[in-house]
């Protein structure tokens, strides 16, 4: 019985570490302003203080975690460092 349960825990560690390398970052859903809508973007923001976080392919328009309705978005986040 002891001899099977080293091996075991070694295979489920083993297991453990692989599973948890897999997990791929994803950016979280974050919206934006664009002609009038509220439009969805996949970008790293975050919630805490610091500067804004604006859309990558101009640095200006600014992103925001909720959208409220078709033409309203609301929380604005920051940047992911």
């Amino acid at each position: 019985m002891k001899k099977l349960l080293l091996p075991t825990l070694i295979v489920a560690m083993g297991f453990g570490g692989a599973y948890a390398g897999s997990k791929v970052s994803k950016a979280m859903p974050t919206y934006h302003i664009e002609e009038g809508q509220c439009v969805e973007v996949q970008q790293e923001c975050n919630e805490q203080p610091g500067p804004l976080c604006t859309l990558n392919d101009d640095g200006v328009t600014q992103l925001y975690k909720f959208k409220l309705n078709e033409t309203t978005c609301s929380t604005a986040l920051s940047r992911s460092n």
